[in-house]
């Protein structure tokens, strides 16, 4: 599997390679609050030693719900970043997609 070229603050999706899903927008917000916060999906440790997201596609309609629910508790971007990875994951076919962050 290639290494994402990460040319923009943006998040990626690195498995399966498709590139920028999600515009970084400023603010206290990345992939690995998506864990803590809303309880779905894992981050794990890359060789590079950058950190990933893995999550489901069904993890991923249930965090646009709660993204849904949460709006006003939550930063605007990362409420877009949830909504961001839902548009991206309802356009595939894949079960489970692996997330990286550069910003």
């Amino acid at each position: 599997m290639n290494e994402p070229r990460l040319e923009e603050s943006a998040v990626y999706c690195v498995e399966p390679d498709a590139g920028p899903v999600h515009r970084y927008q400023g603010g206290d917000y990345g992939i690995e609050d998506i864990p803590e916060l809303f309880q779905l999906g894992r981050i794990e440790a890359h060789a590079s030693g950058q950190e990933r997201l893995v999550i489901t596609a069904r993890e991923i309609r249930e965090l646009k719900v709660l993204a849904d629910a949460y709006s006003f508790d939550f930063e605007p971007g990362m409420i877009e970043l949830c909504l961001d990875l839902h548009r991206f994951a309802i356009q595939r076919r894949e079960d489970r997609f692996t997330f990286a962050a550069e910003f």
